[in-house]
């Protein structure tokens, strides 16, 4: 499980490779707006060049890299785009939030993975 992140993806293509992956919706923005899809990676970040990641980064730890890479606010979210997954969470294990997570069902996952 990788995915690769470069200038020339369009964010649509980065948001479907990722939920092929890893199981998780990946939300990206430009300031505080959600963004569609249409913009090429390197039209919205301050930085250009590649990145791979794999599953076992931690949903934290993804979010930060690509914060520090490419200046790109993204944050991860269950298959259904209901809930943000925990930080603490592999990407490989995005799988693992059920459809429609209520709290409780967050907070047994957090049990899960020790935080």
């Amino acid at each position: 499980m990788e995915i690769k992140v470069d200038g020339r993806l369009l964010v649509s293509t980065l948001c479907e490779r990722f939920k092929e992956e890893f199981g998780g919706t990946l939300r990206v923005y430009q300031g505080n707006k959600r963004l569609k899809g249409s913009e090429k990676v390197a039209d919205i970040a301050k930085e250009t060049g590649s990145y791979e990641c794999k599953g076992m980064k931690t949903v934290g730890g993804f979010e930060k890299e690509m914060m520090e890479r490419f200046g790109l606010k993204v944050q991860v979210a269950s298959i259904d785009d209901w809930v943000l997954a925990l930080d603490e969470m592999t990407l490989a294990k995005l799988k693992d939030i059920p459809k429609q997570a209520t709290k409780a069902d967050m907070e047994s996952l957090k049990a899960k993975y020790g935080k």
